[in-house]
């Protein structure tokens, strides 16, 4: 997953890109200045004041032709308005030659963005997968740190998710130092719930980009939206969000849905079970059929997990390459990473392929059941917040049971049956090496 730019250019940038007359202005001065090369400085060549407002009129207008009204109105603006803002962000230069004032790029980090060169090589948005006034809103609506931040938590997350948790997620990604979302107090996420609910989620939805229901207290990501197939998005300020997006859309097993309106702003029908393909929503939470659906949704919580991932596999029949490969990932990035199984070779496999896991061994199964009832062992648990709890039939019919967000009733319950042994867990991790052999007791 490709890193996110920098905050402070990444906000130059937005601010310059969200207004359209600017981007004309910056793309006819690249392109007169011929900085071809990303990564260039841009050259000084200058361009009189005059001649910029006829090449932006005439981009406005989509057309080669524009009176001579219509640059004297564009020069204006662009004197008194946009040239002085572009100035004082360090983007351009102006040198006043008696009547006839020149501007001139600086040598600016905003022009060695390969993103921003995308998007100025198109400024009108021809290639853009919507109209322009799409892209419009998109730039203006991503202007806030604190949108992209929410784009960053939604991707992370399959569904839509409640606005509590939102927020917890938001003042802890902001937080920074690998803060749990566990971590976080009411009295921290509840002004930036209401700061989510009253601005940047409604800027988000204007853009298309995010899907809230203000009764139900929920957003999704639009995962459907056209700006996911924006180049420009995919290098720029929502990079690590466009990646999540584009692995959800191209699951290989062909298991991923559109996860934004229709689950944002549940309906009634939804709450008593409403089928969609296969799934269910059914008081609060998803039944899902089939092992292709079951086991993407195993590893998009896993991919999604922040702070804590707790796994439980009954035997090798549940134990998956991808799904190594995404508590690996975890624990790449610093999430606590649990894994715990009856089987010894499941165990001696996580630890080849997982080392920095705690490899465990459970003494009941998610409800106190005997160990031997192995159908009902596989479970996934991430930050205590969104669950997963797989069963099989005896003819060997995967399905499973998923909820999201604290208030979830699964969710409840696995974090009153879990959340002391991994308290005690967290604690005996400390005291040991979790690469010794000798697996926890879960």
């Amino acid at each position: 997953m490709s890193s996110p730019p920098d905050a402070e250019p990444t906000s130059t940038a937005l601010d310059v890109l969200a207004v359209p007359r600017r981007r004309y202005l910056l793309a006819a001065l690249l392109e007169h200045g011929d900085t071809s090369t990303v990564g260039s400085p841009a050259t000084t060549a200058a361009m009189s004041l005059a001649a910029l407002a006829t090449e932006v009129a005439a981009t406005e207008r989509d057309c080669p032709i524009v009176t001579d009204e219509q640059c004297a109105r564009t020069r204006t603006d662009l004197a008194h308005a946009h040239v002085p803002r572009l100035v004082d962000s360090g983007v351009l230069v102006r040198t006043d030659d008696g009547d006839a004032p020149t501007v001139a790029l600086a040598d600016h980090p905003l022009f060695e963005a390969e993103w921003v060169r995308t998007l100025l090589d198109d400024p009108t948005g021809e290639a853009f997968p919507a109209a322009e006034a799409t892209l419009n809103r998109t730039l203006e609506a991503l202007r806030s740190p604190r949108r992209q931040t929410v784009c960053a938590v939604l991707a992370a997350r399959r569904g839509s998710v409640p606005l509590p948790t939102l927020a917890a997620a938001v003042v802890a990604r902001e937080g920074g130092d690998g803060r749990r979302l566990v971590d976080v107090s009411e009295e921290e996420w509840q002004p930036v719930a209401t700061t989510l609910a009253h601005d940047h989620l409604p800027a988000l939805s204007d853009a298309g980009l995010v899907a809230s229901d203000d009764t139900a207290g929920r957003a999704a990501l639009v995962t459907t939206a056209p700006q996911w197939e924006s180049d420009w998005l995919l290098e720029g300020p929502l990079a690590d969000s466009a990646a999540l997006v584009a692995a959800f859309r191209d699951s290989s097993d062909g298991s991923a849905v559109d996860n934004s309106v229709a689950n944002a702003a549940p309906s009634a029908a939804a709450v008593n079970g409403d089928r969609d393909g296969d799934h269910v929503h059914a008081a609060g939470c998803e039944t899902i059929t089939g092992a292709g659906p079951v086991h993407a949704r195993g590893r998009d919580i896993a991919a999604s997990a922040d702070a804590e991932l707790v796994v439980t596999v009954p035997d090798g029949s549940r134990l998956e390459r991808e799904c190594l490969e995404r508590w690996h990932a975890a624990a790449e990035r610093g999430v606590d990473v649990y894994v715990g199984s009856q089987s010894p070779q499941v165990r001696d496999t996580v630890r080849s392929v997982v080392p920095d896991a705690a490899v465990c061994e459970p003494q009941f199964d998610w409800l106190n059941f005997p160990l031997e009832a192995a159908q009902h062992g596989h479970v996934v648990f991430a930050d205590r917040e969104r669950a997963l709890v797989v069963t099989t039939d005896a003819e060997s019919r995967v399905s499973a049971l998923a909820g999201d967000g604290r208030e979830n009733p699964l969710v409840a319950i696995l974090r009153a049956h879990l959340g002391p042994r991994l308290d005690r867990l967290a604690t005996a991790r400390d005291d040991r090496d979790v690469r010794d052999g000798t697996p926890l007791p879960m």
